[in-house]
């Protein structure tokens, strides 16, 4: 259990059973880093069990699963051409052999079916 909001910890199918601070600090690095530069990028820091992300308008959301913390952090963006973009990013980083592993999987991981559908057609 969380001791600063009383939730429960929730395993992360991306980080398995034992999530560590290493881990938290290592997705936040990801995200940031496939963000950078985006209009309206969000900001992610590691918290112990979760993330806390920033928009760009200061809002905040804490995000307990790698899958929570992609969608809120594609709901920044309201404009096609950058959440296409940040896609495409998302892939050209998760291939990139110098982020194999954690950071892989953090940047590749799809939130949702319909991102699925879109990575599998796309052959950027």
């Amino acid at each position: 259990m969380c001791g600063a909001c009383g939730r429960t910890t929730v395993a992360d199918p991306a980080l398995g059973p034992v999530r560590t601070m290493r881990q938290h600090l290592i997705v936040a690095a990801a995200v940031n880093a496939v963000c950078t530069g985006l209009p309206g990028a969000p900001k992610v820091s590691a918290l112990k069990d979760a993330w806390m992300m920033t928009g760009a308008a200061g809002a905040s959301r804490q995000c307990h699963t790698l899958e929570e913390l992609w969608s809120a952090v594609l709901g920044c963006f309201t404009d096609a051409s950058v959440v296409d973009k940040l896609r495409r990013r998302r892939l050209a980083y998760a291939a990139d052999p110098a982020n194999e592993g954690l950071p892989a999987r953090a940047a590749g991981l799809l939130p949702d079916p319909a991102a699925a559908e879109y990575f599998q057609g796309d052959s950027e």
